[in-house]
């Protein structure tokens, strides 16, 4: 499933996700335009607001050690933070 958001006909942020469980919504990408200041705020909370009302959860995924980006998943008080690991395979 996926969400455009225009201004003036121009696509200016793309979304686009999946169910992850019976009750977890993934969204998987988020591009914006930043030269629009709210664009990946807009497209963020429109695109949550036309998910279907099973999935209790959203799922943001990775914030990439981006101190913005982490910022702003932390400002939706999720409820479940899980913490990352690396598996390397040593043959």
């Amino acid at each position: 499933t996926g969400g455009l958001l225009r201004v003036e006909g121009k696509v200016i942020a793309f979304t686009l996700g999946m169910p992850q469980s019976s009750r977890c919504f993934d969204v998987n990408i988020e591009k914006a335009d930043v030269s629009y200041d709210g664009a990946f705020t807009m497209i963020n909370r429109e695109f949550v607001r036309r998910i279907p009302e099973q999935y209790t959860y959203i799922n943001r995924e990775e914030d990439m050690g981006l101190e913005g980006l982490r910022k702003a998943k932390l400002s939706y008080k999720p409820e479940i933070l899980l913490e990352e690991y690396t598996v390397v395979l040593n043959l």
